[in-house]
Formats: structure tokens, sequence, C-alpha cells
């Protein structure tokens, strides 16, 4: 258990971190078996594109939050409690691993509005007329 409010800092952020991997790690897997489903059916090439740069972002956000534990460990072996490792570890790396999150989730979303506001009637759906 935790001995010290500092303590108690530590582990809500090391836990964290742990939970933005989870959720980042789900959402890549979510966005993989959308893109199974997607990959073969014809058009909404902006949809599978969006679908991927939004994997890209799920993935950069476990990348960043992995680096936020190689700073956190850095910050506890040099007994930093103030330096710019320290606020790099413990304010940035979180901000921008939950935005990689929130751009993982809104990029598909995108991907699919743009899909649907470039279909126009093919000319094979058109009813041939009679002579």
């Amino acid at each position: 258990m935790a001995d010290t409010p500092g303590d108690a800092k530590e582990r809500v952020l090391f836990e964290g971190q742990r939970v933005t991997i989870i959720v980042n790690a789900a959402g890549a897997i979510a966005l993989l078996v959308f893109l199974n489903a997607i990959w073969l059916q014809a058009g909404a090439v902006p949809l599978k594109r969006y679908v991927l740069y939004g994997i890209a972002a799920f993935a950069a956000g476990i990348g960043v939050a992995l680096l936020g534990y190689v700073a956190w460990y850095w910050t506890l072996n040099r007994n930093q409690n103030a330096g710019l490792i320290y606020q790099i570890a413990h304010v940035w790396i979180p901000v921008v691993a939950i935005a990689c999150f929130v751009a993982g989730l809104i990029l598909p979303v995108i991907g699919g509005l743009d899909s649907l506001g470039g279909q126009q009637e093919r000319p094979t759906q058109t009813v041939p007329k009679k002579r």
C-alpha cells in the first residue's frame, strides 16, 4: 500500500499508463476486426484509409504510453521530482497518449463521413428504359 500521498500519486500514474496501453490496444484490435470486415468490399476507400490512420493513432498511443514507463523509471533512478524528465513523464506523456486515443476514435468516423459524402448514383444502378 501507499504510505504517503506522493506514493499514491505515483501508483495512480503507473496504473493509468497501464490502462492507457490496454484501451489503445483494444481500440486497435477493434479497428483491425472492422477493417477485416470491410476490406474486400468495393468502394469506401476513404473509410479504409482512415481506419488505417486510426489503427496507427492507437499504435502511437501505445508507444507513447510505453515511453512513459521508460521516463518514469528514469525519474525514479535519478531521484528527480521537479526536472524536465519528471514533467514529461507525469504530464505530457499521459496527455499525448490520451490524445492518440481520441484521434484513433475520431479518424474512422471522419473516413466514414467522407466515404458517404462522395456517393452518387452509379450507372449500373439505373433501370434501363424499355424501347
